[in-house]
C-alpha cells in the first residue's frame, strides 16, 4: 500500500495506490469513489475488502479522500460538490500516471457513483463505471436527511457540516437530466429497486448507452446510520462489482 499526496498544490487530496497481484503490463486500474459524510465511515470496510479483491483479480486500485474530507486538504465547511467532480478527475489522471495505463474504471457508492457519472462526461480514458446505489437526485438526498422547508446556514447531517453552498450544488444534481457524453459501459448495481434508479436508466437507454441494471440485495442500509456507525459488509455486491469489471476488461 503506498499512502501519498497528489492533485493541485493548493489542495492535496490524499490517496491510497494498491497493485495489482500480477505482472503490470496485463493490469487493469479502478478509481474507488467514497460515498460522502457519515456513508463514508460506514462504507470503510466494504471499500477496503473491495481494494484487495480487485488487487487480486488483476486491477491496480487507487482510493482517496475528496478535498475538505478525510485526510485531504480543507475544512469541511468549504466542501463543493463542483470541487469533489474536479478531484475525481485529478485522481483518474492520477491512476494512469501511476499504473501506468491509458484507461481507467471509475467504481463509485452512494455520492460517489453520482460524482463518478459527471466526471466521467465528455472522458474518453474511462472505460467503464460501476455505479453502486448512486444518489439520482440531489434534492430528493437532502429531503430525507433535512426535511421541508429546509434549514439556513451551516446543518449538520449525522455529524458532518453541510453549508447552504454545497447544499445549493446538491440541490442541483440529477442524473436523469443528462446521460450524454458518458463512457458507453455503464453498470448500476443497487440493493434496492426504485422508481428513480428505473427512470435513469431508462434516460440511459434513451441516450444509446449500453447500461446494465442488477439489483442485487444488501445487508445494511448505507443512506442511515446504525447505533453503531458501521454497516455489515456487502458480499454479493462487492462479488458482483468485481464480475463486471473483469468481463469489462475480458472483453
Amino acid at each position: 500500500m503506498n499512502p501519498f499526496y497528489f492533485g493541485p498544490s493548493d489542495r492535496p487530496l490524499f490517496g491510497l495506490f494498491t497493485r495489482a497481484r500480477e505482472p503490470a503490463p496485463a493490469a487493469g486500474a479502478v478509481l474507488l469513489c467514497y460515498p460522502v459524510g457519515s456513508e463514508y465511515m460506514r462504507a470503510h470496510r466494504a471499500f477496503r475488502q473491495l481494494n484487495t479483491l480487485l488487487n487480486r483479480a488483476g486491477f491496480h486500485v487507487l482510493r482517496f479522500d475528496y478535498s475538505c474530507t478525510g485526510d485531504s486538504a480543507g475544512q469541511g465547511v468549504d466542501a463543493r460538490v463542483s470541487t469533489w467532480i474536479e478531484d475525481v478527475g485529478w485522481a483518474i489522471e492520477e491512476l494512469q500516471d501511476t499504473a501506468m495505463v491509458d484507461r481507467v474504471s471509475l467504481v463509485g457508492l452512494r455520492w460517489g457513483a453520482t460524482l463518478a457519472a459527471l466526471a466521467a462526461r465528455g472522458r474518453d480514458d474511462v472505460d467503464q463505471i460501476v455505479l453502486w446505489d448512486p444518489v439520482v437526485s440531489g434534492a430528493a438526498y437532502l429531503d430525507d436527511r433535512l426535511g421541508t422547508p429546509r434549514p439556513t446556514g451551516v446543518v449538520g447531517i449525522e455529524g458532518y457540516p453541510f453549508s447552504d453552498v454545497l447544499r445549493a450544488e446538491m440541490d442541483e444534481v440529477d442524473l436523469r437530466r443528462d446521460g450524454t457524453d458518458l463512457p458507453a459501459e455503464i453498470s448500476v448495481m443497487v440493493a434496492e429497486d426504485s422508481e428513480a434508479y428505473r427512470e435513469y436508466m431508462d434516460g440511459l437507454d434513451t441516450a444509446g448507452h449500453r447500461a446494465g441494471y442488477r439489483v442485487v440485495p444488501a445487508p445494511g442500509d448505507w443512506a442511515q446510520v446504525d447505533p453503531f456507525g458501521d454497516a455489515l459488509i456487502p458480499q454479493d455486491i462487492i462479488q458482483a462489482i468485481i464480475q463486471q469489471l473483469s468481463r469489462g476488461r475480458a472483453s
